[in-house]
Order: structure tokens, then sequence, then C-alpha cells
């Protein structure tokens, strides 16, 4: 496994003599109900990545810890950041790993909101129109079989993450809490939806169990191997 935090320049130069390849993991800083911590985005693409870095020779990077949190930003404990703002660090960073000698980067993140999701895929847009580097982006939670679940339409704070969460740190897990689905408006904006969050949950955590956690991280260690099949093999002229 190799972390770039822990390494001296001289193992990652030699590092690089095997792997150009290198894992961002992105999470957040976001309440996840009552039971889950606030970091456990920011836990599950990290560990991910990790158990990656274990059967495939690629680097891991330090996570970025904050990300663009809407539904979730007036809850105590969250800690929201401009989609410009995960643009911009997001763009930066790709450019600092080519430049480090990196030659393929995949940001996995942890968090998937859409306005998140956007804000990495537009800074991957961006950088590969400014320089020659591959650049993928994954949402770890999208690379579970929903097909696995007991929860129709199970989200944040529910049947996966619980479970999880349940595998990496179940000392932070605080019980099981209802279930409950935010009733959101189909098409109008609004300011602010905190009070049709109720506990912050968008899912049903009492579905969860290791087991499960288990088979959902699994899943998405081979999407993300999956993912790097791609990165590093797929054309680079597309005709």
């Amino acid at each position: 496994m190799m972390l770039l935090e822990e390494m001296t320049w001289k193992e990652i130069e030699s590092g690089l003599g095997t792997t150009r390849t290198v894992i961002l993991p992105v999470g957040a800083t976001e309440e996840h109900g009552p039971h889950l911590p606030v970091f456990t985005d920011t836990l599950q693409a990290m560990e991910v990545a990790k158990e990656v870095s274990r059967r495939k020779a690629i680097f891991v990077a330090p996570s970025i810890n904050y990300g663009v949190c809407r539904s979730t930003r007036d809850f105590p404990g969250t800690v929201s950041i401009s989609s410009e703002a995960l643009r911009k660090l997001t763009y930066d960073l790709v450019i600092g790993f080519h430049e480090s000698g990196f030659h393929n980067i995949l940001i996995l993140t942890g968090h998937a909101g859409s306005q998140h999701l956007a804000a990495l895929k537009e800074a991957a847009e961006a950088v590969v129109e400014d320089i020659d580097v591959r650049v993928s982006v994954v949402s770890d939670f999208h690379l579970i079989k929903k097909d696995e679940l007991e929860t129709f339409n199970d989200g944040h704070a529910g049947e996966i993450e619980t479970s999880r969460m349940l595998v990496l740190r179940e000392d932070l897990v605080k019980g099981s809490p209802e279930k409950h689905f935010p009733k959101r408006a189909k098409y109008l904006i609004m300011r602010d939806v905190r009070h049709l969050m109720g506990n912050g949950i968008m899912g049903d955590p009492t579905k969860a169990s290791k087991e499960k956690g288990l088979k959902f991280m699994e899943m998405a260690v081979q999407g993300v191997l999956d993912a790097l099949n791609e990165l590093e093999n797929y054309p680079h002229t597309i005709s």
C-alpha cells in the first residue's frame, strides 16, 4: 500500500517507476444522522482507496475532507464549501499531481451530492482541456448495486452507509435510528430545506448489518478497480 502522506520523496520517486496512477479520495464534513460521525464520507472513500492499493500498485493521496453539502448545511457539524472552491481546489491538485510525475488521477468521492459531483466533473473536464493527463471521477456510493438493498431509494446515512460504517468504525456507530425520507419539492428551488430533513437521514439505517457492509465494501473496491483499468488502458485517441 502506497500512502503518499507516509512516504518520503525518494520512496515516491521509486514508486513512480512502478505506477504513475494516484487515487485522490474526496469526502465531506457533514452530518450523517444522529448515529454516524461527520467524517463518514471521507472515511469510506479513504478506506476503499487503501484496500484498492493493497490489491494493485497505485498511490493513495491525502484526502480532501470538505465538500459541497447543500441539503445538510444547517445541521451542526456540516461544514460546506462552495462549488467554485471545490472546482478550483480539484483543478489545482490534478495539476500538482501531474507536475509531481503522475499521469493518471482517479478522483474517488465518498460524498455523492449532485452539486458536489458536478464540481468534481467540471474540474476534471477543465484540466484535461489544459494538460495531457488522464482523469476519472468515481462516486463510490454509486458503485453499490441497488438491487442488493432492502430499502428502496436508500441514501444518506441509511442502509448502505450505516452498514459500511459498521465494518469500518463500529465504535462510532451510535445505534440504529428510525428511517426517514425527506419529502422534497420536485421542481422548486428552496433556500433552506432543514425543516424537511428531520433526523438528517435519507434512508433506513434499521436495515443495516455488518454482513451487508462487507458486501458493499467489496462492490466499491471492485468498481474502483474496474475504473482504474479503464483509466490506465482506454485508448488515448477516440475516433
